[in-house]
């Protein structure tokens, strides 16, 4: 019944004209009863499922945590590794800043008014809401020739890793895999090993990993606009254990995040299972189609 095109509404006039069933007034009372009583229920169940899923993630994180910097073999001799937050790593990993294996860099936005910087189908331009990605595998904004030469843009060479540096919500300090060759905004970095000497997948569980040491780095300064600065990410100090090692780690990651992400993706099917069946019940309660009157006793007037 909303008319409009860029913004549909209903007007008052036409809401107070809408017809609906009023049952008597006892009967109300009962209906309100029992969806008071039915509706708890649910809500309970909802937000049992979505303790589930906040639990799981924690314990997902957990496990990253545990595998980037102790390895898969609790066995191993131990060694501190000089950085706090790291704690104690194997004894025959190295720990170094990242910039001695890989190259961190960021891009800017093009003037958004120079029509001879943007294109329907040239090269592809990202912005710092692909982070909320695991992967990124296309673009939606592109640039052209022009803005690749006169502005600060690199061409960033598939894999790499992409991290939010900017910004007051969650995306600050959080990492996604780039899969496709694109350049990005002053609000990215990209973080791209030289060599196989650094698995990109074990890179991409350190930074999973990192996450609330970036944003808690970013916010010393004191400054309302926290932000993750290129220099502060290229002098971390990563664990870097041995090539074969970093592949069984990342192997042994993507086999849990597979498990977890199937037992959040149920949780999260339960959760919306019973927000219909709320909704259904509500409906059928309030319109006649179920009665009722046996179910809840109804209230003095």
């Amino acid at each position: 019944r909303s008319v409009g095109i860029s913004y549909p509404a209903i007007n008052a006039s036409d809401l107070m004209r809408l017809k609906g069933p009023i049952p008597g007034r006892e009967e109300q009372a009962a209906i309100a009863t029992f969806l008071d009583r039915e509706t708890d229920k649910i809500d309970v169940l909802v937000e049992e499922q979505m303790r589930l899923i906040d639990l799981l993630k924690e314990k997902r994180q957990a496990v990253i945590s545990l595998s980037v910097t102790k390895g898969l073999n609790p066995n191993v001799p131990m060694k501190d590794s000089g950085v706090e937050w790291l704690g104690k790593v194997p004894a025959h990993w190295r720990v170094v800043p990242l910039k001695f294996f890989a190259d961190v860099g960021n891009g800017s936005t093009p003037n958004r008014d120079r029509p001879d910087y943007w294109t329907s189908t040239g090269f592809p331009w990202l912005s710092s809401t692909v982070v909320n990605q695991d992967k990124v595998t296309q673009a939606e904004e592109f640039v052209t020739d022009l803005a690749l030469a006169e502005c600060h843009l690199p061409k960033v060479q598939p894999p790499a890793i992409l991290l939010g540096i900017t910004g007051q919500g969650r995306t600050r300090g959080m990492a996604c895999t780039l899969l496709l060759e694109a350049t990005i905004n002053q609000h990215i970095a990209y973080v791209k090993p030289r060599n196989e000497a650094v698995k990109l997948s074990y890179l991409r569980g350190l930074f999973d990993m990192a996450y609330l040491k970036l944003r808690t780095d970013s916010e010393e300064g004191g400054s309302t606009k926290a932000a993750i600065t290129c220099e502060q990410i290229a002098n971390l100090r990563f664990p870097v254990p041995p090539s074969v090692e970093q592949s069984a780690i990342a192997a042994s990651l993507a086999l849990q995040a597979r498990r977890f992400d199937e037992l959040v993706e149920e949780a999260t099917e339960a959760t919306s299972l019973l927000v219909e069946r709320r909704s259904a019940l509500i409906s059928a309660a309030v319109t006649g189609k179920i009665d009722v009157r046996g179910f809840a006793p109804s209230p003095a007037p």
